[in-house]
């Protein structure tokens, strides 16, 4: 009889309060380079403007990952449709779809590996390519975040408790100077437990995990999908 009062319970809410799509994506740009991408993780940049173009004519609004978190917190009621662009890693392709994001007035979050802005590759390739870190710290555009990734691409629930809070603490050491950083970490795959989980709100980070859209309930976080065309 509890179960059937939570389905129904959750029912009302998703009628009340619309979620927020917060959307996950790698590599946007015009062409795909088999060298240095993974087809999964490619999208044009003609797919991703017609996408966000589309979701624009059905009424949806596109927020920062800081105001989406602050309307999951406080919200009674969400008639409006909102939707978070995201994009991982931190690779150098975002110099192609950053422009058109400000010249459409659209934020969007950068969940950044700061390792790798050393000109290191994550997956021992030297055809990948990722923002140096002149390049990111000459981001000063007000519609864009800087959220972690972790130092590394580290996966929380295979590595010890100790290891995963010394990449995180890393991490935000390179990250909180800048001043579009804002204390949010997206777990990579969106693999977390709950020492990982403690670890981040000890230190005031809101944790970002990635399994669809399952945000309108529980403000401690914030939940993604992947964007596709």
């Amino acid at each position: 009889m509890k179960s059937i009062w939570n389905i129904i319970q959750r029912k009302l809410v998703h009628i009340r309060i619309r979620p927020i799509s917060v959307f996950c994506m790698h590599h946007v740009c015009e062409k795909f380079d088999a060298n240095s991408m993974h087809i999964c993780d490619w999208m044009s940049l003609v797919d991703f403007k017609k996408r966000v173009s589309s979701l624009q004519h059905q009424g949806v609004h596109f927020i920062s990952m800081d105001e989406a978190c602050r309307h999951i917190k406080y919200d009674s009621f969400r008639f409006r449709k909102y939707a978070v662009l995201t994009f991982d890693d931190g690779y150098a392709s975002l110099l192609e779809v950053l422009p058109w994001l400000e010249e459409q007035g659209i934020p969007c979050t950068l969940f950044i590996n700061g390792k790798y802005l050393d000109g290191i590759s994550y997956r021992d390739n030297p055809e990948e390519r990722y923002l140096s870190k002149k390049e990111l710290f000459q981001i000063s555009n007000p519609l864009v975040e800087i959220g972690s990734h972790g130092w590394e691409h580290t996966d929380a629930c295979r590595v010890k408790q100790e290891e995963f809070e010394a990449d995180i603490k890393k991490n935000k050491t390179i990250l909180c100077v800048h001043p579009r950083y804002i204390p949010f970490h997206a777990f990579t795959w969106g693999r977390y437990n709950d020492s990982a989980l403690k670890m981040l709100y000890r230190e005031r980070i809101t944790p970002v995990l990635m399994d669809g859209v399952k945000n309108y309930t529980d403000s401690r976080f914030v939940h993604r999908e992947l964007f596709k065309p």
